[in-house]
C-alpha cells in the first residue's frame, strides 16, 4: 500500500517507479497463478477431472429401488421401462456434475453456472415427477438428487441455488400429496430432509470453496505488492549508495587526470614515463567506473519499468481500500512479458492512472479492466460507473489533466492511441499500444 500511495500521489510522470524487468518478469507471472506451478504436472492435475465422480457416488442409493424392480414380479416391459428411466436420470445427474466439476480448478465450483444446467436440471425434475407419480413411486428418492444438483449446478448470486432446492422440495411435496403410494408424513419426512441438506451441503461446499480461492489470491496479491517494494527497495539502494559512490570515483578519477596532465606539461624536464604511465591508469579507471555506473543505471531502470501484473496487483489493494469493486480480466496480468515492454509499460501507466482518476474523481463502486489483441495492437479498457468526462481523446487531442496529458506522451511514444470518453455511470478509457516494436 505505502508503494501504491507514493506511485499515484506522484502520478504517471514519476521515473522512479517504473516497475520491474527480466526475472521480475517472470517471478510476477508465477505469482499470479491461482495454483502453485507444480499443479500444472499432468500427472498432479489428472485427478482433478474426475471430481465429478464425488457427486456421483452418491447415486448408489438408487440401488435399492432398482433391486426391489428387479426382485418383482412386474412384466418384463415395465422393468425396462424403469430402467430406462434411471439410466437417463443417472446420465443427466453425472453430466450436470461433469459440467460444473472441471470449472472448478483447484479450489471448487465456479460462482457461476455453466451453461446447460438449467436445462439439465429441468429434465431431472421432469423425470422425478413422472417416475413418483405414475410409473413407480419408490423413485422418489431421484428428488434428493434434483436438490443436490441444483445447490452444485445453479449460481450462487441472488440466492438462485437456494431458491432452486426450495422449489426441488416444493415439487416433491406436491408428489406426496397427489400420489396415493406416497401420501405420508413419515414419506415426507424421509424425502424432505435428504433434499434440504443435500442441497444446502453442496451450496455450503460452494461458497466456501470461493472463500478459499479468494484467501488464495488475496495471498497472491500479497506476495506480488511485497515482491514489487522489496524490488523497488533494492532499485532505491543501488542508485542511492552504489551509484552514488561510481559517480564520486569518476568524478575524482576526471579531476586526477586533469591535475596529472597540468603536471605534466608543466614539468621543467619534460613528460617522464612514470607520470605518462599513471595518466593512462587513471583514465582507465575513469572509463570503467563510468561504464559501470551507467550499467547500474540501466539496471535500476529495468528494475522499475512498469508492468500489468504489478499494476492489477496494486489497483487490487487501492481499489479495496478505497471501496471500490475491481473486476479485472485474468488476462491482464498474464500478458506481462508476452509483448513489447515498452507497449506494456505505456498500459501499464495507462491503468494506474485510470484507477488513480476513479478514486479520486469518478465516485464509482465498480472498475472493470479487460485486455484484447486486436489486430497488431494490444487494447486496455478499463471502465468505472462513476461521474465521466463527456469526451473523446486521440492521440493528437489536447487532453484534460497533467495525467492524461503524460499518458498521451508515453503512448505517442510507442506509437499508440488514448481515448477516454463516456457519460455519468459508463466512463472508460482505452488505451492501445502495438503488440511489437516498431522498427524504427
Amino acid at each position: 500500500m505505502d508503494v501504491w500511495s507514493k506511485r499515484s500521489a506522484e502520478g504517471p510522470s514519476a521515473t522512479a517507479e517504473e516497475g520491474m524487468a527480466g526475472a521480475a518478469e517472470w517471478a510476477d507471472r508465477l505469482a499470479y497463478l491461482d495454483s502453485p506451478p507444480k499443479m500444472r504436472h499432468p500427472r498432479v492435475g489428472q485427478p482433478g477431472r474426475y471430481k465429478w465422480l464425488f457427486a456421483a457416488v452418491w447415486l448408489f442409493y438408487l440401488i435399492d429401488p432398482v433391486a426391489k424392480v428387479a426382485g418383482s414380479h412386474h412384466a418384463p416391459g415395465f422393468k425396462l421401462l424403469v430402467y430406462g428411466v434411471v439410466a437417463v436420470f443417472v446420465v443427466a445427474y453425472c453430466w450436470l456434475a461433469n459440467a460444473v466439476y472441471p470449472k472448478t480448478g483447484s479450489v471448487g465450483v465456479v460462482n457461476e453456472a455453466p451453461r446447460g444446467v438449467l436445462p439439465i436440471l429441468v429434465v431431472m425434475a421432469s423425470i422425478a415427477l413422472v417416475t413418483s407419480l405414475w410409473i413407480y413411486p419408490d423413485l422418489a428418492v431421484m428428488w434428493v438428487y434434483v436438490g443436490a444438483g441444483a445447490g452444485l449446478g445453479l449460481s450462487i448470486r441472488n440466492g438462485v441455488a437456494f431458491r432452486g432446492v426450495l422449489v426441488a422440495l416444493g415439487l416433491m411435496t406436491v408428489c406426496v400429496l397427489v400420489s396415493s403410494d406416497l401420501r405420508s408424513f413419515s414419506t415426507w419426512l424421509t424425502l424432505s430432509f435428504p433434499i434440504f441438506f443435500a442441497g444446502m451441503s453442496t451450496l455450503g461446499i460452494r461458497q466456501m470453496a470461493l472463500l478459499i480461492g479468494e484467501l488464495r489470491e488475496a495471498r497472491t496479491q500479497v506476495a506480488r505488492l511485497a515482491a514489487n517494494e522489496e524490488r523497488l527497495r533494492l532499485a532505491r539502494d543501488l542508485h542511492d549508495l552504489t551509484g552514488h559512490s561510481l559517480a564520486t570515483i569518476t568524478l575524482k578519477a576526471e579531476l586526477a587526470q586533469r591535475m596529472m596532465a597540468k603536471a605534466r606539461d608543466a614539468a621543467p624536464d619534460g613528460p617522464t614515463p612514470r607520470l605518462d604511465a599513471a595518466l593512462k591508469e587513471v583514465e582507465e579507471i575513469e572509463q570503467v567506473s563510468r561504464q559501470t555506473l551507467t550499467d547500474i543505471r540501466q539496471a535500476v531502470s529495468g528494475y522499475r519499468r512498469a508492468t500489468l501484473a504489478v499494476e492489477v496487483a496494486s489497483a487490487h489493494a487501492a481499489l479495496e481500500t478505497a471501496g471500490i469493486k475491481l473486476d479485472a480480466s485474468p488476462e491482464v496480468a498474464a500478458a506481462t512479458g508476452e509483448f513489447d515492454a515498452g507497449s506494456e509499460a505505456a498500459l501499464a501507466w495507462s491503468l494506474r492512472e485510470a484507477v488513480t482518476n476513479a478514486i479520486r474523481h469518478s465516485g464509482a463502486d465498480r472498475v472493470e479492466v479487460t485486455l484484447v489483441r486486436s489486430g497488431e495492437e494490444m487494447v486496455l479498457t478499463v471502465r468505472n460507473d462513476g461521474r465521466g468526462l463527456a469526451a473523446t481523446i486521440g492521440s493528437t487531442d489536447d487532453c484534460g489533466g497533467h495525467g492524461l496529458t503524460g499518458l498521451r506522451e508515453r503512448l505517442d511514444a510507442v506509437g499508440g492511441r488514448l481515448s477516454v470518453g463516456g457519460n455519468d455511470g459508463d466512463f472508460r478509457l482505452v488505451a492501445a499500444a502495438p503488440a511489437r516494436a516498431s522498427a524504427g
